[in-house]
Order: structure tokens, then C-alpha cells, then sequence
């Protein structure tokens, strides 16, 4: 493997060892039918269960992947910041293990990055999106909650969908923005977005096919408490100038 890859992915996974085995299986199937060298890093946010062990066994093989772990659980913010700042890659893509966004849209995200998109974010509210199993009517409500109050506190009015665990970018992009970022819990999308607005990135949101997987660990608010505090801390912390070096 080339000492610093075309493609850095990054696989944040807690309590995953039912489902992070065949992610793994068809992730690596997928990225070495491309024509882009690559590392899959898989960042183990303190897992109470076989998760690493699942996850060792699966990677046992594949040179072009690792594990990074820790405990405790931290969250998943602080999974996918440790992964993009231990990442090489000239671009840098993060995805749920579930799954519920494909490895397959990785190409037309990075096609997006190399025409001038700094960011890349999967949008399922795009028109052109194609919704396979849509989320259960509890999770949709949380949504108009959150977005109710991203609004107030932070705006990013003009993103459609802050919170799809799909996101493409630059590898020194990413890696800059991660370098700021204070946000461990599920509200570091928002903070990811409102740094980039703030450092005047190119931002593009993209259709993608898309599935809600059942026991997902991915929640749109954890609390209506801890997500408060922590859009309010994004603004507080964030309130000066960001430049990007």
C-alpha cells in the first residue's frame, strides 16, 4: 500500500459486532474494485460487546485496514475525529457501519470533491435521493425537533439534511476542520457544517440511495438537554474567525 493512499474511509462502530462483519466484507470488496489506493480505518468508540474482536478477525487480511480503539465510549463525534486525524488520504470519506448509505456512492462524492467541492455531504431529503426503507415515525418528528432548533442556535438553514452519515471531503480539508472540532456526541455534523461555512468552504449536499437500518446506534437527538448544550456550545466556541492552515 502507497505510504499515503488516494482514499482515507472511515468507519466510527460501538456495540456493532451483530452487523460490522459483512460491512467490512463488503466495504473492502468494494474499494479494492476501484482505481484509487486506500486505507479503511475502523475507530471502536469503547464497545461493550465482540465488536473488536469481529472486527480484528475480519481485518486480519487486509493489509490496507486497522483498528484504532478506546475506552470508554466517547461518542460518536469523537470516533470519526480521531479516524480523520489518524487518515492520510488525499480525500477523506466517513460512513455509518450499517451501512445505510452504500459504499457504492463514494465515487460520485469524490467526483463532486475533485470538480471544486471542499465538502461533500449526503442529503436524503434531496429530491433525487432514493429512500428505501424510510425511518419510522418517532425518529421523524426528533428530526423536525432538531431541525427546529439547529435553526434557532446555529442556522444552516440552506442544508436540507445536516445529520446523513455520509460525508466526503478533501483529506486536508478534513483533517483541518477535525483539528477544531469540540463536538463528541451526534451534533458534530452541525458543528462540522457551521465550521465550514465559517472558513467560506464550498459545500455541496448529494442525493443518495439511502435505508433505514433497524437498531441503528444512530440517533438525531440524543437528549433534548445534551443537544442544546451542545449546538449552543458549537456557537460559543466557534464565535471568532475561522481560518483553515
Amino acid at each position: 500500500m502507497e505510504r499515503n493512499p488516494a482514499l482515507s474511509v472511515i468507519v466510527p462502530a460501538y456495540n456493532e459486532a451483530r452487523r460490522i462483519g459483512p460491512t467490512l466484507e463488503h466495504a473492502l470488496r468494494y474499494l479494492r474494485a476501484l482505481p484509487w489506493s486506500f486505507e479503511l480505518i475502523v475507530v471502536d468508540d469503547g464497545s461493550r460487546d465482540a465488536t473488536v474482536e469481529v472486527v480484528q478477525a475480519q481485518i486480519a487480511n487486509a493489509p490496507e485496514a486497522r483498528l484504532i480503539g478506546y475506552i470508554p465510549n466517547r461518542g460518536k463525534g469523537y470516533a470519526v475525529r480521531t479516524g480523520v486525524l489518524a487518515s492520510r488520504g488525499r480525500f477523506v470519506v466517513f460512513l455509518d457501519a450499517d451501512l445505510s448509505t452504500p459504499a457504492e456512492e463514494i465515487p460520485k462524492a469524490l467526483a463532486a470533491v475533485e470538480a471544486g467541492a471542499d465538502l461533500v455531504i449526503g442529503s436524503r431529503r434531496h429530491p433525487e435521493s432514493e429512500i428505501v426503507v424510510r425511518q419510522p415515525l418517532y425518529r421523524r418528528v426528533a428530526t423536525a425537533i432538531f431541525d427546529g432548533a439547529r435553526h434557532t442556535i446555529v442556522g444552516l438553514r440552506q442544508y436540507a439534511d445536516t445529520q446523513c452519515g455520509f460525508k466526503a471531503m478533501r483529506g486536508d480539508v478534513a483533517r483541518a476542520l477535525f483539528a477544531r472540532a469540540v463536538i463528541d456526541r451526534f451534533m458534530f455534523d452541525v458543528e462540522l457544517l457551521y465550521l465550514a461555512e465559517r472558513a467560506h468552504l464550498t459545500v455541496r449536499e448529494q442525493p443518495v440511495r439511502w435505508a433505514d437500518a433497524p437498531g441503528t446506534k444512530v440517533r438525531f437527538v440524543e437528549g433534548v438537554v445534551n443537544m442544546a448544550k451542545d449546538l449552543v456550545r458549537i456557537r460559543w466556541v466557534h464565535r471568532g474567525r475561522v481560518e483553515l492552515v
